[in-house]
């Protein structure tokens, strides 16, 4: 055994899974990339389908954007792919356009982490960002829409999907939540 594959044993033994859990931040290359991806069309007609699709999907019609939707009494969302009209949406740049938009509706990020962990054939990313209204100075506690999830996966560098999660609480120490329909329009609206 060479000295590498000993030390390669010992560090990623057989059979055991290798996983790295690290705070998400933004390189400045990424940051340029999506400053230019806001002034992209893509992203206008993205929006006006998203909204479309969320109504299209309720109906069981067929919608413009690959989408599931989560629809539960405390909890609604949807998971998007990424391809679009024949392209890729970079679903990095849209987590980023949501997570900025609910940062300017006075929601606040309280967690942002990337894990990285490798599968039998692959490599496995997931970035998060959950986000929750400002801090409560009523009471009951305004929540607004709910708290927030978007979840990024990623294999092998391709993004596979987008997810985006409101959960809400139901006991009288909060807010009745703002309608979900009305936050699709405030994210996606044209």
């Amino acid at each position: 055994m060479s000295l590498f594959d000993y030390i390669s044993e010992r560090l990623f033994p057989s059979g055991k899974k290798v996983s790295i859990h690290e705070t998400l931040q933004r390189t400045q290359r990424f940051m340029d990339g999506y400053k230019v991806w806001l002034k992209n069309p893509q992203l206008l007609s993205l929006k006006k389908d998203l909204i479309k699709s969320w109504a299209y999907q309720q109906s069981n019609i067929k919608s413009p954007v690959d989408m599931v939707l989560y629809t539960s009494e405390h909890a609604k969302g949807f998971s998007i792919y990424p391809e679009y009209q024949g392209e890729l949406i970079p679903l990095s740049y849209f987590m980023e356009y949501i997570k900025d938009r609910l940062l300017q509706e006075s929601y606040r990020l309280v967690h942002a982490d990337r894990m990285t962990e490798g599968k039998n054939n692959y490599i496995e990313v997931i970035e998060r960002y959950y986000l929750k209204p400002r801090l409560p100075d009523t009471n009951p506690i305004d929540q607004m829409y709910g708290n927030i999830h978007l979840e990024l996966l990623k294999q092998d560098k391709n993004e596979t999907r987008l997810k985006f999660l409101v959960t809400v609480y139901s006991d009288r120490n909060y807010t009745i939540p703002r309608d979900f329909s009305d936050l699709m329009s405030l994210l996606f609206d044209y």
